[in-house]
C-alpha cells in the first residue's frame, strides 16, 4: 500500500504542473474571447477551424519562430505575444462582468458588445502607449565626478526580437538628440535568438561611448554571439569587470538568478579611490552590497514597472525597488521601467523611457517614484 501511495504521489506531482498550465492557458486565452463572442453574437456557433484558431493559434504563432526562424515567423511570434496581452485585458473585464452579473443580471448581448469594444479600446491604447518613448531627466549629486562624463543616457530592456529594428532606430535618434556624454545599456537588448548584426546596426549610429551589460534574455539565447556582434558595432561589453574611464570607475556584472551575484562579483573587484563609482547590473538586486562596496550610482532595469497593470503589484513583491530613484546608504539606485517591451507590445500603467542622468555638484531634487 505504501508503494502504491508513493506511486500515486509521484504521478500527481508530474501531472499537476501540466493541469495548472492547461487551466491557465484556456482560462486566459480561450474562455474570455469565447464568452464575449457568445454574449455579443448569440447565434454564433464556431466551427472546427474557428475553434482551432482560437485555441491553438497563439501557441502555434509563438512556437513558429522556434522551429522555422525567419522574419515572417518572428512577426507571427510578436503578434501571438501581443494577443496574449489582449487576452489578459479581456480576462480582467470578463471576470468583473461575471461577478457583477452573478449579483445583478445584465443584458447579455449589449454586455458582450460593450466588453468587446472595451477590450479593443484598452488594447489599442496600450499598443500606442508602448510606441511612445519619453526622455526622463534625473539629477544626481556627484561631487566626486569633477570632469568627464556628466550626462549619462540609460537604456534598458529594448528586447529586439520581439520588437523590430525600427524601434532601435528611434531609440538611437532620441538618445543622440539628448546629447549624452555616454550611454549605458543594462541588458535585455535582445530577446530572440539569431537577431542579426544588420538589425543591431543602428547602434553604430550612437554618438557617445556606449557600455553594455547582459540581461537574463541574452543568457536565454545566443549570448556569446550577441556580445560579439555588439563589440563589432563599437559597444563596450562589460562582463564581471571594471574599467577606469573619464574619471569614473565603471563596473559591469553579468545577470544571474542568484541574489548573491552582485556581492560575490564585487568582492573580486577593488574600489578605486577618488573615482565616481558606477555599477551596471540588469536586475535591481544586490543594491545593499553595492552600497557597502562603495558604489555611488547603480543602474538597473528588468522590472518594466510591471508593464501591464496589475502585474506591477506582483512585480513589486519580487522587486520592491520597481521603478525610479532610491537612496541606498549613500548610493543612488536608479531602476528603469524599460525602453522597449517584452512579450505583448503593450503598456498599461507604465511608460517606456530613456533615462537622462545629470551628475551635478550640489544638492538636487529627484523625481518621485
Amino acid at each position: 500500500m505504501v508503494a502504491v501511495a508513493q506511486t500515486i504521489r509521484r504521478t500527481w506531482r508530474r501531472i499537476l504542473p501540466a493541469l495548472v498550465t492547461l487551466v491557465c492557458y484556456f482560462g486566459l486565452l480561450v474562455y474570455p474571447l469565447m464568452r464575449m463572442l457568445g454574449l455579443a453574437f448569440p447565434d454564433w456557433r464556431p466551427g472546427t477551424w474557428e475553434l482551432l484558431c482560437i485555441m491553438l493559434g497563439p501557441l502555434a504563432g509563438r512556437l513558429s519562430y522556434e522551429f522555422v526562424p525567419s522574419l515572417t515567423t518572428r512577426w507571427l511570434a510578436a503578434i501571438a505575444l501581443t494577443w496574449l496581452g489582449v487576452c489578459f485585458v479581456s480576462f480582467n473585464l470578463v471576470v468583473v462582468w461575471e461577478l457583477v452579473n452573478a449579483i445583478y443580471p445584465l443584458p447579455r448581448q449589449p454586455s458582450g458588445q460593450a466588453l468587446l469594444a472595451l477590450t479593443a479600446l484598452i488594447s489599442v491604447g496600450g499598443f500606442v502607449n508602448a510606441q511612445l518613448i519619453r526622455i526622463n531627466h534625473i539629477a544626481i549629486t556627484a561631487p566626486q565626478q569633477q570632469s568627464g562624463y556628466r550626462r549619462i543616457a540609460h537604456i534598458s530592456d529594448v528586447h529586439v526580437g520581439s520588437r523590430s529594428g525600427r524601434l532601435l532606430k528611434r531609440i538611437v535618434r532620441k538618445t543622440n538628440a539628448a546629447k549624452p556624454d555616454c550611454i549605458m545599456i543594462t541588458g535585455d537588448l535582445v530577446d530572440f535568438r539569431d537577431v542579426s548584426q544588420t538589425e543591431l546596426q543602428p547602434l553604430q549610429g550612437l554618438e557617445a561611448p556606449t557600455y553594455f551589460v547582459i540581461g537574463n534574455h541574452e543568457r536565454y539565447v545566443d549570448l556569446e554571439a550577441i556580445c560579439a556582434r555588439l563589440q563589432s558595432l563599437g559597444i563596450r561589453v562589460l562582463r564581471n569587470e571594471s574599467i577606469d574611464v573619464e574619471g569614473m570607475q565603471l563596473v559591469g556584472i553579468d545577470d544571474a538568478e542568484a541574489k548573491t551575484q552582485v556581492g560575490d562579483e564585487l568582492r573580486r573587484i577593488p574600489a578605486m579611490s577618488e573615482r565616481f563609482r558606477v555599477l551596471l547590473y540588469h536586475r535591481p538586486d544586490g543594491s545593499q552590497e553595492a552600497a557597502d562596496w562603495g558604489a555611488h550610482l547603480m543602474l538597473c532595469g528588468h522590472t518594466h514597472h510591471g508593464q501591464i497593470v496589475p502585474f506591477n503589484y506582483a512585480v513589486r513583491r519580487v522587486f520592491p525597488q520597481i521603478r525610479g530613484l532610491y537612496p541606498v546608504q549613500g548610493m543612488n539606485l536608479y531602476v528603469s521601467p524599460g525602453t522597449g517591451t517584452w512579450g505583448p507590445i503593450m503598456r498599461l500603467g507604465s511608460r517606456s523611457e530613456i533615462g537622462m542622468i545629470e551628475l551635478t555638484d550640489g544638492d538636487t531634487s529627484c523625481p518621485t517614484n
